[in-house]
């Protein structure tokens, strides 16, 4: 490979892949949340309060695990961001 084929480092990418922010939420489904009635929300952390949350949610972060949270409860994921999903039986 020329060398001046070879693209800086700042310019790799670093940030969330394409289409992740638009679900990026520090309030979740919290029933006064602007993103209560997404379809997914993306938590920027592995602490997860369920406390103000009406109703069950799936919950999977970047490590792979998974947990079905109850309202009122707190969780504690080993990964460093949560996808979480209204859960349904």
């Amino acid at each position: 490979m020329l060398r001046e084929n070879l693209k800086p480092l700042s310019s790799m990418r670093t940030s969330s892949l394409p289409g992740m922010c638009k679900h990026m939420s520090t309030k979740g489904y919290k029933r006064n949340s602007p993103d209560v009635n997404k379809k997914v929300n993306v938590i920027p952390s592995g602490d997860i309060t369920m406390k103000g949350v009406d109703f069950k949610v799936k919950g999977v972060d970047n490590l792979g695990n998974t947990k079905i949270m109850k309202p009122g409860k707190n969780y504690k994921f080993p990964g460093n961001k949560v996808t979480e999903t209204k859960y349904k039986k």
